[in-house]
C-alpha cells in the first residue's frame, strides 16, 4: 500500500461537468490532513499528486497569480496570501 497526497484538486477548467470530486485546499490544511494520513497508516512510501498538473489544480511548484484574459477561462490557483513556494516549504 503506497498513500497519496494532494493539495486539493479542482479541474473543472477541462471537466467543468466534475464539481462533485472537487477538493478545495483550504488554506493548505487538506494537504496537511491528508500527510497527516498518509503518516498515520504506517506505508514507508507516499506518493505525491503532483508536482505541476496545473488543469487540476494539483500542483505545488512555485504558483504566481494568473489569470487568462479570455472571457469564462478560470484563473489558475495560486497560493496568496502565501508566498510562491507555499507547499514545498511545508
Amino acid at each position: 500500500f503506497i498513500p497519496c497526497v494532494a493539495p486539493g484538486y479542482n479541474d473543472l477548467r477541462v471537466r467543468p461537468w466534475n464539481a462533485e470530486n472537487k477538493r478545495p485546499r483550504e488554506d493548505g490544511a487538506y494537504y496537511d490532513r491528508m500527510w497527516t494520513a498518509a503518516i498515520d497508516s504506517g506505508a514507508t512510501l507516499v506518493a505525491v499528486t503532483s508536482f505541476n498538473e496545473w488543469h487540476e489544480g494539483t500542483q505545488i511548484e512555485t504558483a504566481v497569480p494568473f489569470a487568462s484574459s479570455r472571457d469564462g477561462i478560470l484563473p489558475y490557483e495560486d497560493y496568496a496570501p502565501h508566498p510562491p513556494s507555499f507547499y514545498l516549504d511545508r
